[in-house]
């Protein structure tokens, strides 16, 4: 069977998986490689592309993001203000302030930041910025070599760079994804493993790992689904992994019956 026929049958058809183990080691990468560029082209690159036709370009998207400004003699000027201060589960607290009309860098404290691992504080002639670990450092914008520089400048100096931007990130995400299905395929396995071993199947762990690849596929159509929503479902990864356990468990089911058809003794005709 072809891979891309592979890729139908670990959808619907059970009875296939018990010939998965038997695939060789490179075969079951160039799957997990041509499953996670798929996910990868319906999950992430169609909703970007799409995005970015609705917009009318990445140019649109950052003349409308970005707002009129202009540093001139270590001076800052920004037409609008902003004030976000929330906790994020995976960055931690964050702080984002701009505010040019009024000394906002001096009525901040230190004491003020202590709850917040990113930080960027801008007003008319001073910044904050806060790294994860790191303390709050002040900078007056006269001490940097920023030039003078406003908002048409800054997207005509940045256009140029965006398209190489974007492909080294896309190159990033799709290798990050590489690693992130085959690191999810050995959780798998290892849940198979527990499986295997209360259902009396006598499989070698790289056999549990070749079919722990192929019961990935429906999870990560799930999870392509998903990518689509507007909305979050709390815990998903647990149904995630619950939908290839599952398939594994009908996996492992089959094995164990033909096991026991080719324990089973044969008639001879002896009476």
């Amino acid at each position: 069977m072809n891979i891309f026929a592979e890729l139908i049958h670990s959808v619907y058809d059970f009875k296939s998986y018990p010939g998965y183990r038997r695939n060789g080691g490179g075969k079951a990468f160039l799957y997990g490689l041509l499953l996670t560029l798929i996910y990868f082209v319906v999950s992430m690159v169609l909703p970007l592309v799409t995005t970015l036709f609705g917009f009318g370009g990445f140019g649109n998207i950052a003349r409308e993001a970005i707002p009129d400004f202009r540093l001139e003699d270590g001076t800052l000027w920004v037409e609008e203000t902003f004030d976000i201060q929330e906790y994020d589960t995976y960055q931690g607290g964050i702080c984002f302030m701009v505010d040019t009309s009024r000394p906002v860098t001096e009525q901040v404290t230190d004491v003020d930041l202590l709850a917040f691992d990113q930080v960027l504080i801008l007003d008319a002639e001073h910044m904050i910025v806060k790294a994860e670990g790191g303390s709050a450092i002040r900078i007056a914008y006269s001490e940097l070599d920023f030039g003078d520089i406003d908002r048409d400048t800054f997207l005509r100096e940045l256009m140029p760079y965006v398209p190489v931007f974007l492909w080294i990130m896309l190159i990033l995400v799709l290798c990050m994804g590489l690693l992130g299905f085959f690191l999810g395929a050995l959780v798998a396995a290892v849940i198979g493993s527990i499986m295997s071993a209360i259902m009396g199947c006598r499989l070698k762990f790289g056999e549990l790992y070749k079919l722990a690849i192929y019961a990935r596929t429906p999870a990560l159509l799930v999870n392509a689904v998903y990518a689509w929503l507007p909305f979050a479902i709390p815990y998903f990864y647990v149904i995630n992994y619950s939908i290839s356990a599952f398939y594994l468990w009908k996996a492992l089911k089959r094995i164990r019956e033909e096991e026991m058809n080719l324990q089973k003794p044969s008639w001879t005709g002896e009476v």
